[in-house]
């Protein structure tokens, strides 16, 4: 490096010489650097796997005995490896039930997970309060149940879901009646995420306060409340249904309404509602008639034929078709008798579908 001190150079060149042997000692420094990072990063992630890959040996042990849930031998754990056990035991607890989550609840409390949730759930990220409530929630861990209900009304949606769904695993009755009447409230709440929460905890649960619910509700959020109505007991589901298109002459509502009808009882004032002005409401009682089938129908079927709305006459004509109790020279019979070009045009095309030329 003697050439670097020569004084014969001018300083412009010294500057550039030095400049250059700079460059090329931060490349090597940081050739170093990167080839030690990779190093420790393949080095931590194979002892990551071999950490995971014990534990979840340990899992399946404990998830298929009560007797390994609570006696056989916890592989090492270090406080830096805590996280990750949490996230791979939420994982397992999060894909079996009965018996084997019973169990996977047993080893957490010898591995200290409510511990660690406990933690998490004292700190303000959000993250951290998520991974924390749904623990909870699979250890059933009722100890912080009115912190968890605050978090129902959270603005992060996501927080607010798990808080929701967390309560219903704890105690299904009670978390139940305090989620249900927030639904309508909360339509930021993925309907899938609703759809689960309410199954899981059962019909005979969320019968009562989603039927409580819906009859108190205004017409805007009967409307969207009775999309998880088919998850209620199909007796009140049906008694609900009929009290709904008996009382109410909203559209959105009837429309919900009609959506529901089983057919196993009958609809109030289903002829009135074939000539409601809303004409989704007509389409809907069309369909209707063809589920309930019954030969008194067959009249009011005909005179939807020759709706002005497209969608009703296909319908009503979609509903005659599948009527039981009409064969297929009944249906031509029927066909030869309309007068309007349209509703013959219309059946002609529903007939065609069923492979009734």
């Amino acid at each position: 490096m003697d050439w670097l001190f020569r004084s014969e150079f001018d300083a412009i060149t010294t500057i550039a010489l030095w400049s250059i042997a700079a460059v090329v000692v931060t490349t090597v420094v940081l050739f170093v650097y990167t080839l030690g990072l990779r190093y420790v990063t393949v080095v931590s992630a194979r002892r990551r796997r071999a950490f995971l890959g014990n534990w979840r040996d340990v899992f399946s042990a404990a998830a298929l005995s009560t007797e390994a849930a609570r006696r056989q031998e916890l592989p090492r754990l270090r406080r830096v490896d805590r996280l990750d056990l949490l996230e791979e035991w939420s994982r397992a607890r999060s894909v079996v039930d009965g018996s084997a989550a019973d169990n996977l609840n047993i080893l957490a409390v010898r591995a200290g997970i409510p511990e660690l949730a406990a933690g998490l759930f004292e700190q303000r990220r959000v993250q951290s309060q998520i991974m924390a409530v749904q623990t909870f929630g699979y250890l059933r861990d009722a100890s912080h149940y009115g912190a968890i209900a605050a978090l129902v009304e959270s603005p992060s949606t996501a927080l607010s879901i798990t808080a929701a769904t967390s309560l219903v695993e704890i105690d299904p009755a009670r978390g139940v009646a305090l989620v249900v009447p927030m639904i309508a409230a909360r339509r930021d709440w993925p309907r899938n995420r609703v759809s689960i929460l309410l199954r899981e905890a059962g019909t005979d649960i969320v019968s009562e306060p989603m039927y409580r619910t819906i009859r108190s509700a205004n017409n805007k959020d009967k409307t969207y409340l009775l999309q998880f109505a088919r998850l209620i007991e199909s007796e009140v589901r049906d008694a609900l249904v009929e009290e709904l298109i008996r009382e109410t002459n909203d559209a959105a509502v009837l429309t919900a309404a009609l959506k529901l009808v089983s057919g196993y009882r009958g609809v109030p004032r289903i002829a009135s509602l074939t000539q409601h002005k809303a004409w989704y409401v007509r389409m809907q009682a069309a369909k209707v008639l063809g589920r309930i089938g019954q030969q008194e129908h067959l009249a009011i079927l005909e005179s939807l034929l020759d709706d002005p709305e497209w969608w009703v006459r296909y319908r009503a004509a979609q509903s005659i078709a599948s009527l039981p109790f009409l064969g297929p020279n009944e249906l031509r019979r029927l066909q030869g008798r309309q007068t309007d070009p349209f509703a013959v045009d219309i059946l002609q095309q529903s007939f065609a579908e069923v492979g009734l030329a």
